[in-house]
């Protein structure tokens, strides 16, 4: 009985004789075998697990990226505008303005040819191009306060006598203000140093001729200065250096300089 059932059963493919003996059990069929006889139990191949891409996270990555690089840009464009604001144009600005003087020797004085001392504030805007002056009251007097505008784009100069309040407008003259550049460039090569060499001083004369009631006419810089103040034409005498008399008594003068030398300027006729 025990003999029986250790005896072991044979498979019809494994019998010696048989067809089916070089066949392995887990080869596929093929011509001249029976489908229903071949075993199904050939273990398939191991193949790698296919990774699947998140497109929500992808997606989400790309976008928190681009907008970790607009921040960096605009954080670079405020950076870029505050030096700009903060520090070019201050720069800039220092460069163009200049407070510095000039000693001359007063030959327009009755008394003895003495040396004096003319201070000044100067504004050069050389884009807009023209330049504003602001002249204190002198320390040993000699002239008046005021405020000059050359606008070289309309081809006037404007002074404002502080003392008077009034404005005075005349064509502007080419022959002793320098233009915009060329003054800048003389004031940046003496800006080491407070005043400019020793020089002297020429004498213009001006006489009143009527009343400027449209003042916008005479462009946006002047009208600024003289807007609410009677303002007059001016028109100009011969001009002569170094003259040894002064004006008539009704005359208001004005020192100051835009060039290597002083100019005082007599406004004469003044109502």
């Amino acid at each position: 009985m025990l003999a029986e059932l250790s005896h072991q059963v044979t498979p019809p493919w494994a019998a010696p004789g048989s067809p089916l003996e070089s066949q392995s059990p887990c080869t596929p069929p093929g011509r001249g075998t029976t489908p229903w006889l071949t075993p199904r139990c050939c273990p398939q191949e191991e193949r790698p697990p296919h990774h699947r891409y998140k497109k929500g996270s992808s997606v989400g990555g790309v976008c928190y990226l681009s907008m970790g690089m607009v921040v960096l840009l605009m954080g670079l464009v405020f950076a870029s505008v505050y030096i700009y604001r903060y520090f070019f144009l201050a720069q800039l600005a220092r460069d163009n303005f200049f407070h510095c003087g000039v000693l001359y020797e007063d030959s327009l004085s009755s008394q003895a040819r003495t040396r004096m001392e003319l201070e000044e504030d100067v504004k050069i805007y050389l884009e807009e191009n023209y330049e504003r002056i602001n002249v204190p009251v002198p320390q040993f007097g000699g002239g008046d306060p005021a405020d000059i505008i050359h606008d070289f784009q309309r081809g006037l100069t404007a002074y404002h006598d502080i003392s008077l309040d009034k404005c005075y407008v005349i064509e502007l003259n080419t022959t002793i203000v320098l233009p915009p550049r060329n003054f800048w460039e003389l004031l940046m090569n003496v800006k080491r140093g407070t005043y400019l060499p020793q020089t002297y001083i020429i004498q213009e004369e001006m006489v009143v001729t009527e009343h400027v009631s449209d003042k916008e006419a005479l462009g946006s810089f002047i009208y600024h200065l003289c807007n609410g103040k009677d303002t007059y034409r001016l028109r100009r005498r011969a001009t002569r250096r170094r003259i040894n008399k002064r004006g008539a008594k009704n005359c208001n003068a004005i020192r100051h300089f835009e060039n290597t030398f002083v100019v005082e300027t007599l406004i004469c006729g003044v109502v």
